[in-house]
């Protein structure tokens, strides 16, 4: 069913879901005052799941990898397939003083350091970030669509390994 919009500019950002035992790597955005997965907009010459892995370590300080289906190798650098995202949602964002639709590819990661939660380093992008245990995720003031992304990544996590995430 297509959805009827306003007719407002669309900027392309990339977001990570990164969900590590049993729980979820959450920033709190300075403008508008809720807790996201780590994200922003794509660099120009960037590709999306380049602009998700980048955004979590600007913003936090922690390496992730992303997690998506099999692709297959084309051996081509001129035509090849990218790691499918979680979900591409759409938000109307305010932005520099305008409305725009923020065109989100939410890609599931992982931490490269699996041994443990790794240590956040705040950036100044963000005003706090945080690992989150999934059952208090309910209790945050949470930006538009987070529960719903949570909840399909841990479904891909459950259909890709047939396991918790914990």
């Amino acid at each position: 069913m297509t959805k009827v919009r306003e007719p407002l500019p669309q900027h392309f950002t990339a977001s990570a879901v990164v969900v590590e035992k049993g729980h979820i790597l959450l920033v709190h955005h300075r403008r508008i005052g809720a807790w996201l997965p780590p994200g922003g907009h794509i660099d120009e010459f960037e590709l999306p799941h380049e602009a998700a892995v980048r955004e979590v370590f600007e913003e936090t300080g922690i390496a992730v990898e992303i997690i998506s289906e099999a692709i297959p190798d084309t051996g081509s650098n001129e035509a090849f397939f990218l790691p499918q995202p979680l979900c591409m949602h759409n938000v109307k964002a305010f932005e520099k003083g305008n409305h725009v639709h923020h065109l989100d590819l939410a890609f599931l990661c992982r931490t490269i350091d699996r041994h443990t939660l790794p240590a956040i380093v705040v950036s100044d992008e963000v005003q706090n970030a945080a690992w989150v245990k999934l059952e208090d995720v309910s209790e945050l003031n949470l930006a538009k669509n987070v529960k719903e992304a949570l909840s399909l990544a841990l479904a891909s996590l459950q259909r890709l390994f047939s396991v918790s995430p914990d």
